[in-house]
């Protein structure tokens, strides 16, 4: 099982809340831009990953943690 990436303090301390107060600002603004009529295609695909990167971000506190695995149904038919 790998390592998480941040542990407990840092996901709890003042600046991991204002990295994310600026992530969830920054995503708000991608995704105003993504629903402009004006942009291109590859200007859409830019601001596309702009926002998959972001939330890739976001999700740094799951990183390093395991997957949980699903559950399964055993009952035959």
């Amino acid at each position: 099982m790998a390592a998480p990436i941040l542990d407990d303090h840092e996901l709890n301390s003042g600046v991991w809340k204002k990295i994310v107060a600026f992530l969830e600002q920054e995503l708000a603004e991608r995704r105003g831009y993504n629903d402009a009529q004006t942009l291109t295609e590859v200007e859409t695909a830019i601001v596309r990953g702009e926002i998959k990167h972001i939330k890739k971000m976001l999700r740094l506190p799951e990183a390093g943690k395991p997957l949980e695995k699903p559950a399964v149904n055993r009952t035959r038919f």
